[in-house]
């Protein structure tokens, strides 16, 4: 993909923002059961574990602190470029309508 996605990186200057994120990350580990680690996830795998395990109000949160277009642009390298998609198929065909129609 060439871009680097760094969610961190994104806040950075922001006040208060970047322990928001890790607050929240670490209060929602279980999305990310694997990770020892969850504050140093990149973009892509904080969209992934919301998108696969998150609820609704996890996505709106994302969707404040990221933006659509961001998330939306994340999704299709996720689904379209990678050959191994780790997103559950359910939730490909939600979340794509979802972009579709509202980014």
């Amino acid at each position: 993909m060439g871009e680097c996605f760094g969610l961190l990186d994104l806040f950075e200057g922001r006040a208060g923002i970047k322990m928001q994120l890790n607050n929240w990350l670490t209060e929602n580990k279980q999305k990310w059961w694997w990770v020892s680690d969850v504050t140093k996830l990149d973009d892509e795998a904080v969209v992934e574990g919301v998108l696969n395990y998150g609820r609704w109000k996890d996505f709106l949160w994302l969707k404040k602190k990221m933006g659509l277009k961001k998330i939306k642009k994340l999704f299709l390298y996720m689904t379209q470029e990678k050959r191994r998609v780790n997103l559950r198929p359910e939730r490909i065909a939600l979340f794509g309508n979802y972009f579709n129609r509202y980014v």
